[in-house]
């Protein structure tokens, strides 16, 4: 059995013991979600599509971690106006464990494997992680270049850069000879400091009010 649901705004085909990721849900480590809008539950060859849900029908998950997907670039230019401006989103997720399905009419899948939930303190590592060292893209308005750069520097982990000036940073980015005179390190260290310290809560939530490192 499979169903559709929706849920922060798109739509996901999921069937039970499967993991899925999906927009942020607000809900703790552990806890049981239970996921009412279902557009369409499949069994075989029958198929039942909601109008636009499925009567009764139901998803019922397990929150397993939440975390940032991969930092998306984006990047404006206007020709002939020297304008050029570069930012960095990184968007909240939920991984989610499909428990089971129950089709509104008696049926329910349900998943033979049960769902390994990591502790929260390694979720948080794995998600400041990249290859085993600290990954300084995470911190808003850090891309590849500049962490390279911060790296080949000398500050190659979360403790070090918390413990950097701003200054000494910027002046680093200058001396590397890229093109970085729009990087504002203000809140860097800052940033770096709650990841050192693992507190995601905490770092996400001053992240939200961040653009390219800079307060809104």
């Amino acid at each position: 059995m499979y169903a559709v649901i929706k849920t922060g705004g798109k739509q996901f085909r999921v069937v039970a013991g499967e993991k899925i990721k999906v927009e942020q849900i607000a809900a703790d480590v552990g806890q049981e979600v239970v996921i009412d809008q279902v557009l369409a539950v499949g069994n075989g060859s029958d198929l039942v599509v909601g109008a636009p849900l499925v009567s009764g029908a139901t998803v019922t998950a397990t929150l397993l971690s939440h975390g940032l997907f991969d930092k998306v670039h984006i990047f404006k230019m206007r020709r002939r106006k020297h304008y050029q401006k570069r930012q960095g989103h990184r968007q909240s997720y939920t991984e989610l464990f499909i428990a089971a399905i129950a089709d509104g009419k008696g049926g329910v899948s349900k998943a033979e494997a049960v769902a390994v939930i990591p502790a929260p303190k390694a979720l948080a590592s794995s998600v400041a992680t990249k290859g085993g060292k600290d990954n300084l893209e995470i911190i808003e308005g850090i891309g590849p270049k500049i962490a390279k750069v911060l790296v080949d520097g000398g500050i190659s982990t979360f403790a070090l850069l918390a413990a950097a000036k701003a200054d000494d940073v910027t002046a680093m980015l200058k001396a590397s000879g890229g093109r970085f005179s729009l990087a504002n390190p203000a809140s860097w260290a800052e940033q770096a400091a709650l990841l050192r310290d693992g507190k995601m809560a905490e770092f996400k939530a001053l992240t939200d009010a961040l653009v390219g490192g800079v307060k809104k």
